[in-house]
């Protein structure tokens, strides 16, 4: 195996401990069962993870979408990055980051740090992540297949997240979504 691949996989690994490392403790909110607001949408996310893990370990093995060393480089790169803007996010959150889309009593608007930029840049690090891994690990075609999986269920993880954030906070969540952009600062 090739160095960005071993370090593709790791990161992978360094990835899934965040949700043990930087998620609250509490049992509301360390739950896996979300409420009517989730709209399924975590499972979906999980289901989806194991679908893109497969793929690209059967990617790996053929020579169709096969980069170079430099390629997975690149890969790597987008990785690491994508763990720092989802690490930077999980921590903005602190109190408010949950594994599930809910709102609690005491939840404030969040509106510092990398959610100045976007409104969901957890979801921008955690598809930095994956693509990352999936080029790391060496395919262009199963890169491809990683982003377009992980960008639809983010995209209906998304749409629930916004509808459930507007009703819990009204017009200055609207006058947020109007400042920011949903994924890629100054561009969507």
């Amino acid at each position: 195996m090739e160095a960005p691949a071993l370090v593709s996989i790791c990161g992978v690994v360094v990835f899934v401990a965040y949700e043990v490392v930087l998620r609250r403790r509490e049992v509301e909110t360390a739950t896996w069962r979300g409420d009517d607001g989730d709209r399924g949408s975590t499972r979906l996310i999980l289901g989806a993870y194991v679908v893109v893990v497969a793929v690209n370990v059967a990617a790996s093995s053929r020579s169709a979408g096969a980069v170079g060393v430099g390629w997975q480089w690149v890969g790597v790169a987008l990785l690491g990055a994508g763990l720092l803007v989802r690490a930077w996010a999980m921590c903005t959150l602190g109190r408010s980051y949950t594994r599930t889309l809910r709102t609690m009593e005491e939840q404030q608007l969040v509106d510092r740090g990398p959610y100045r930029l976007v409104r969901h840049p957890g979801y921008t690090g955690s598809l930095m992540v994956w693509a990352g891994y999936a080029l790391g690990l060496g395919n262009w075609i199963a890169m491809a297949v990683t982003a377009i999986v992980l960008g639809a269920v983010y995209a209906w993880r998304i749409t629930a997240e916004e509808t459930l954030l507007s009703r819990a906070f009204g017009e200055p969540y609207a006058e947020y979504r109007r400042r920011t952009k949903r994924l890629v600062p100054y561009i969507y």
